[in-house]
């Protein structure tokens, strides 16, 4: 694979090499999502190892996305510490480090969040805990922003660049979905409306990083 370890530059952002390690959920996190010495041990040795970038596993962004017990979170400022020190570590290994942000929606356990589960609409997921409770185009409008706060503490903590989650069903997925979006409002409807809260949140995390 030629050029695999020279390096690159993506748009202002210059990487050693061209080995990416991909977010993983390693739920290490404590019980608030703040950052922990093993989340230290573990993203540093994966950096001594020479990848050129790392992206730390999906990191939610409100109390009410949490998706399990032990999740990375970045729903307070009161997190950027621990975040800063994450960061401080690995780019110490001269390794570049993204974080992947998102929101379980409908994905969410009440017995994690004590609340029931938030979505586009009111669609049982295949894997899901309990029928969602469709949210009111306020609290859409409201995760938005929370999205873009959490850009904000990112960059405060020091990371090179932000990561979006769009798939494995979370709430952006269950917005671009038709089998989970039912809406019949701006929300949802064709794909122009099913894409409106995914590009407000892209727009959101633009301007606000």
């Amino acid at each position: 694979m030629p050029g695999l370890f020279e390096p690159i530059n993506i748009k202002g952002l210059s990487l050693k090499n061209r080995l990416v390690m991909p977010p993983m959920a390693t739920n290490m996190a404590t019980k608030d999502g703040e950052v922990t010495d093993r989340h230290i041990r573990h993203y540093t040795t994966r950096a001594r190892g020479g990848v050129g970038l790392i992206i730390v596993e999906h990191t939610y962004v409100s109390k009410d996305g949490k998706l399990s017990q032990g999740q990375m979170g970045l729903y307070d400022d009161r997190l950027i510490p621990s975040l800063k020190r994450l960061v401080k570590a690995i780019h110490a290994e001269e390794t570049k480090v993204a974080i992947q942000l998102t929101h379980a929606g409908a994905k969410a356990s009440r017995n994690v969040t004590g609340e029931q589960p938030i979505g586009p609409w009111n669609v049982m997921l295949p894997n899901g805990s309990e029928v969602p409770r469709p949210l009111t185009i306020a609290e859409i409008k409201a995760i938005v922003a929370r999205f873009g706060e959490a850009a904000c503490r990112a960059i405060e903590a020091g990371f090179d660049s932000i990561e979006l989650h769009g798939a494995h069903g979370f709430l952006l997925c269950q917005f671009l979905s038709p089998y989970t979006n039912r809406r019949d409002d701006a929300y949802g409807g064709d794909l122009t409306g099913r894409l409106l809260f995914p590009l407000e949140v892209i727009k959101e995390v633009k301007t606000s990083a």
